[in-house]
């Protein structure tokens, strides 16, 4: 999956913007996420209704589901990136409405020149319906079109780990938009081969933890009949089942 961002003050045109990227994209036959980040608090619910007043007895996930969708919500989501990896699975592309905190390429939409972000690297353009973008949503649309396809970039791992040679993602994600590096010089990204969830949230690992766990397991399995190497594998465990187990001494 591969993350842009369009923020701007309100009618400046994102989500005008958005709805022809999202048609375009899914013409294209590519599957698009959108999340919208806001400021405003509060719940889709309200007060008196079943699913209310169940959650102010706790309750901190809520789900409507209907033959035709479904509305989730989740009460103090730990972060952008949990909530990414976890809602946004099996995406191709996922487009943010808002500016936000972790590092993605993102564009601007304005009315005025003076609205313009300073000092933030990662900012690619800014749009807007009159000419005072540096592109014009309508006009340069088709611009718009590639350099969000071919700028959106995955979510990096956001560890700092310096594996790649810069000191920080930040830094990282700024060289790659300046076309300096390649994804693949995120030796985390490159290296993905080995991946652990835990509760619907991805576990982020240095390469050397990636090898190690992936050494391990196929040591395990290799005495194990059946076992071949190739494709996939995949492991499950239930640890609320184990500690019981253990504890009953199977």
């Amino acid at each position: 999956m591969r993350l842009f961002a369009f923020f701007g003050h309100s009618g400046t045109g994102k989500t005008t913007l958005l709805e022809k990227l999202s048609e375009q994209f899914k013409d294209e036959g590519y599957r698009v996420g959108y999340l919208k980040l806001t400021r405003h608090k509060g719940s889709f619910d309200k007060e008196g209704k079943d699913t209310f007043r169940i959650s102010q007895k706790g309750v901190r996930k809520i789900a409507l589901l209907h033959d035709e969708g479904a509305v989730l919500w989740e009460y103090n989501p730990r972060d952008q990136i949990d909530f990414i990896k976890k809602h946004f699975i099996g995406f191709d592309f996922l487009f943010i409405e808002g500016n936000p905190s972790i590092y993605v390429p993102k564009m601007q939409c304005i009315k005025d020149k003076m609205e313009a972000v300073e000092n933030d690297p990662l900012v690619l353009y800014t749009c807007s319906f009159n000419n005072e973008g540096d592109l014009h949503i309508d006009r340069d649309f088709n611009r718009i079109y590639e350099i969000v396809k071919s700028k959106a970039m995955p979510l990096l791992p956001h560890l700092d780990c310096g594996e790649c040679g810069y000191k920080t993602c930040l830094e990282f994600a700024r060289s790659y938009l300046k076309d300096e590096v390649k994804l693949k010089d995120c030796r985390i990204l490159s290296k993905n081969a080995v991946s652990v969830w835990v509760d619907g949230k991805r576990i982020e690992m240095k390469s050397f933890v990636q090898d190690f766990l992936g050494s391990t397991i196929i040591g395990a399995l290799s005495s194990l009949r059946g076992f071949e190497e190739g494709g996939h594998i995949r492991i499950r465990v239930d640890m609320e089942t184990l500690k019981n187990l253990k504890k009953e001494g199977i």
